[in-house]
């Protein structure tokens, strides 16, 4: 009979992607310093939005973090995290990203309509 392997040996042979515990209040408050409420950003992978909130989030992880109102339903929430609000945006606008994760800039709105061209 085959023994299972255990927790243990499970973790040895795949260990866990997840980030490291962050024990620093002021996490990424240097990057959060460039960042202000109003600027355009761009988030990593693309995704822009409005800066909405920039400070610190008790109901997640330790640091700093951006509320992000995103330009289209791309994000996980409304503005809200664990049922404190911290700004206004519709349900799948809104995000809490880490300081480091977002570039403010000149970034409009992309026109869904601009590859479609005078096809009329």
């Amino acid at each position: 009979m085959e023994k299972k392997a255990g927790k243990a040996a499970v973790e040895q042979a795949f260990p866990s992607q997840a980030a490291p515990k962050i024990d620093d209040e002021e996490h990424l408050a240097d990057a959060a310093a460039a960042i202000k409420v109003g600027d355009r950003c761009e988030v990593a992978g693309g995704r822009r939005g409005e800066v909405m909130f920039v400070g610190k989030v008790p109901e997640l992880p330790l640091g700093w973090w951006v509320g992000v109102k995103y330009d289209e339903p791309v994000g996980k929430n409304d503005g809200s995290a664990k049922g404190v609000r911290y700004f206004e945006c519709p349900d799948k606008y809104g995000g809490f990203v880490r300081p480091d994760l977002v570039q403010v800039g000149d970034f409009p709105e992309e026109d869904p309509f601009a590859d479609l061209g005078d096809e009329m």
